[in-house]
């Protein structure tokens, strides 16, 4: 471990606007003026803040224009949730061998499931955004620091599940991007849960696991179903049965009617990106 963080000690920080932005949603007193001047001044954000208002699912029958209409029509959890997925993809603007469309696609798609899945259990649905959202994100730094032994994790996890990826991954680097995921969300000070889950989201059963973990083991789960076209009762049907009766999950067909719905989160992401 100390010889990995050694290898990658440049490790990637948070676009300063997006700090700044995350202590004004923070404040006691949120001003949306002085946060919408802050979006204003990345271009990026601003453009992500804006075509999330004008994405069709929101329904809204004239174009956004504004940032301060588009953060009263989006609502300021989302606003945040949005601010973190720019900082968090922004800060790895090129990795070597990763497609990054895809990898956020999924993590996106992750987050927004594990969010509602939160709010169904009520849980912190926010918390569940971001941990969905940085679920795999070690992962990057991984690539980064040891491209040619991520390159042969990926040849060994062809058609594997994200879930059992990180046994690949210690077999072959003696570290996983559970472990590595757990010190970024460290380096970038999010809050002890979002790192908590990032460590244990395949074990959520286990007994150091916050209550998220076991949310976005599900999520994750329903995201890769949903990724590789899968049909709705088949993906409800193979959700871990233990994880799923923590979750209160086990009636697979009203799973499934759940999971036809979450379709909606692949428009959503691709919208984002």
């Amino acid at each position: 471990m100390d010889e990995f963080f050694e290898q990658a000690h440049h490790m990637p920080m948070q676009p300063k606007v997006v700090q700044e932005v995350m202590q004004l949603l923070h404040a006691d007193d949120v001003d949306i003026k002085p946060l919408a001047d802050k979006i204003h001044h990345d271009q990026v954000l601003c453009a992500r803040v804006l075509c999330l208002s004008n994405a069709a699912y929101f329904g809204f029958s004239r174009k956004i224009g504004r940032i301060e209409e588009a953060i009263s029509l989006i609502g300021l959890a989302r606003l945040e949730a949005l601010v973190v997925a720019s900082g968090v993809t922004s800060a790895f603007s090129g990795v070597p061998g990763v497609n990054l469309t895809q990898f956020w696609q999924h993590s996106l798609i992750t987050a927004s499931i594990a969010r509602q899945l939160a709010t169904t259990l009520r849980l912190q649905s926010d918390t569940a955004y971001i941990a969905g959202l940085m679920h795999r994100i070690g992962q990057l730094p991984m690539y980064m620091a040891y491209p040619q032994a991520a390159a042969d994790i990926e040849i060994a996890c062809a058609g594997q599940s994200v879930l059992t990826r990180h046994q690949v991954e210690q077999a072959i680097l003696g570290v996983d991007h559970h472990i590595v995921g757990e010190q970024l969300a460290k380096h970038w000070h999010f809050p002890e849960v979002i790192s908590n889950v990032v460590r244990y989201y395949t074990d959520p059963l286990n007994e150091h696991a916050a209550d998220i973990a076991a949310v976005v083991y599900a999520a994750v789960h329903i995201a890769s179903g949903l990724d590789a076209d899968q049909q709705p009762l088949l993906t409800a049907a193979t959700l871990h049965t233990d994880v799923a009766t923590k979750l209160g999950l086990e009636d697979g067909a009203a799973l499934a009617e759940h999971i036809v719905s979450y379709r909606v989160f692949v428009a959503e992401a691709k919208a984002y990106l």
